[in-house]
């Protein structure tokens, strides 16, 4: 998932970029984001939409290759594939907006 902004309300919106069929200009501002039969108005630039959804593809892609490599290898501890899939993990959880707070005072 990733997370935008909804223009009506500010408030976030969480959309598959899998479902995700069109991505257009809104002329008041911000993109149209079409799944299936329905669309949402939301505050970022369709360029940045589309920005999100191929960093998460690439992420997924990044994440899936190596849990993969990780899986097959024989000796698992010592493989790094671990460590790289964690790393992608992350990265899937900043674009979907659901990293937790920072915590620091």
């Amino acid at each position: 998932m990733i997370r935008l902004t909804l223009k009506s309300n500010k408030k976030p919106i969480y959309i598959a970029p899998e479902a995700i069929t069109a991505i257009c200009d809104n002329r008041d501002g911000g993109a149209e984001v079409y799944s299936g039969v329905d669309f949402s108005l939301v505050t970022e630039s369709p360029e940045e939409v589309a920005r999100k959804v191929l960093e998460w593809r690439l992420a997924m892609e990044r994440y899936r290759a190596y849990v993969t490599a990780a899986a097959l290898d024989e000796n698992p501890q010592s493989n790094e594939s671990w460590e790289l899939a964690a790393n992608a993990k992350a990265e899937l959880v900043r674009l979907a907006g659901l990293e937790e707070p920072n915590h620091d005072p």
